[in-house]
């Protein structure tokens, strides 16, 4: 007898989405195109799911709309996706708006980043220090050594992520296509939860992962495996390749 058949969830990275515009959370032109060419990708190779999931924000579920209206234009069959709040994006970011508070004054080393974000004039340089300032951040906060109100504790974090694959992968039948539009953090949450790795391990292969990437896991009853990471094949223009 064979061995029972794998099912299939793709995980998706959002489009380029609006980085410092006054709407950050709606997909630029470019996030539009690539949205557009991962629906073709997807519709050349005669995929079809039986479940689609997408976070809240406005740039999972515009990402997920456009892939949906390519594959439904070449004839390939579309379930309207499921938002789960799971796969929502957490709130860390709000801590960038602490410069003169009390997280700059509990953690100095964060002082210069913050004075060098502030004063950056060029593009490529607002990106570098806003990276830097971001991940020194993140790293504080998944290690629970600060805390805000306007933020979700990581632990809590993890477990509504955890909830979401749950979700997404119990009961399935087998042989089962799962899509799914995320972002960053829970993504990278999702891939720890596959892999085993740390915290901060995890969080070091998120910041790899590109605007509409393709990540594909495997699962049956027994186990979950990564068998795809941010994998770029549909954008066929470097241009087209982004982070943020």
């Amino acid at each position: 007898m064979g061995s029972p058949a794998l099912s299939v969830l793709y995980l998706i990275r959002h489009a380029q989405a609006s980085f410092f515009e006054d709407d950050y959370d709606q997909l630029s032109p470019l996030g539009e195109s690539q949205a557009a060419k991962l629906g073709d990708y997807l519709a050349g190779r005669g995929e079809s799911f039986d479940a689609v999931y997408t976070g809240p924000a406005k740039r999972h579920r515009h990402t997920a709309e456009i892939v949906g209206e390519r594959l439904k234009s070449a004839g390939v069959a579309w379930n309207e996706p499921r938002v789960l709040d799971g796969l929502n994006e957490h709130t860390a970011d709000e801590l960038l708006h602490d410069e003169g508070g009390d997280l700059a004054q509990s953690h100095t080393h964060l002082q210069d980043l913050f004075a060098s974000y502030r004063t950056a004039t060029e593009q490529n340089d607002i990106q570098r220090c806003f990276q830097q300032l971001f991940e020194a951040i993140v790293h504080l906060w998944i290690n629970d050594s600060i805390s805000s109100p306007r933020v979700e504790p990581f632990g809590l974090f993890q477990q509504r992520v955890r909830d979401s694959l749950e979700t997404m992968t119990h009961g399935q039948p087998r042989g089962s296509r799962i899509l799914a539009f995320s972002s960053v953090g829970p993504m990278s949450t999702l891939l720890q939860l596959t892999m085993g790795t740390p915290n901060d391990r995890a969080v070091e292969l998120g910041w790899r992962l590109r605007n509409c990437s393709l990540n594909r896991l495997v699962f049956n009853d027994e186990r979950i495996t990564l068998d795809a990471f941010n994998s770029l094949d549909h954008l066929d223009d470097p241009k087209l390749i982004t982070y943020r």
